[in-house]
């Protein structure tokens, strides 16, 4: 079984993602400008963004689910109080998923988030720094920071659809992993059954 997040990642989040590079064959096959190509890929580059930190912040509520109506045991006030604490001022909420903000808001379960994946998966030690890259190229197009992405250029990432494929890949790799570390920590924190 897995989280409600990690099944809208595979299927609604994934859907979302597959049209916007749909959008981008498109313009690929019906333009030979490449300003029109990037543009295209920019569109990519925020969807894939914005749907992994959605993910994240729907795994994070869940897991704020979970937590507060095991240790309340019923008792409605204490449940919300609890759900509020966890949930209150979280990074996903007010910037980019990338992989510190990510760390901060799932250490409030009381892991710590890299390591975790990393003992889970020895791939881990490398996906924060791909998270880390997206998100700098994210904000780069967004914030049409040229020198952002000349120095990610010179660092081998180029906003291309070979790069924008393989932070894809990544993220659903990320995405699996953190369902089940999130998951496990949750029962062996709370000494019980894990949620999902």
């Amino acid at each position: 079984m897995t989280s409600q997040a990690l099944a809208d990642w595979s299927a609604k989040r994934a859907l979302r993602i597959d049209l916007a590079w749909q959008m981008h064959s498109g313009q690929v096959a019906s333009t030979t400008a490449g300003w029109q190509v990037d543009q295209a890929l920019a569109v990519v580059l925020q969807r894939i963004a914005t749907e992994f930190q959605g993910f994240c912040r729907v795994l994070h509520d869940e897991a704020s689910e979970f937590f507060a109506m095991t240790v309340a045991h019923g008792n409605p006030q204490l449940e919300s109080t609890l759900r509020q604490m966890l949930t209150k001022s979280r990074d996903v909420d007010k910037g980019n998923a990338h992989n510190e903000a990510i760390a901060r808001d799932f250490a409030r379960f009381g892991f710590i988030f890299w390591p975790a994946m990393t003992a889970a998966d020895s791939r881990a030690g490398g996906w924060a720094n791909e998270i880390r890259k997206l998100t700098e190229m994210r904000n780069g197009v967004a914030h049409d920071d040229t020198a952002k992405l000349s120095k990610l250029a010179g660092d081998g990432y180029l906003l291309n659809e070979p790069t924008l494929k393989a932070w894809q890949t990544t993220l659903d790799d990320v995405a699996t992993v953190m369902d089940d570390v999130v998951g496990l920590s949750l029962g062996t924190l709370l000494g019980v059954s894990r949620p999902w």
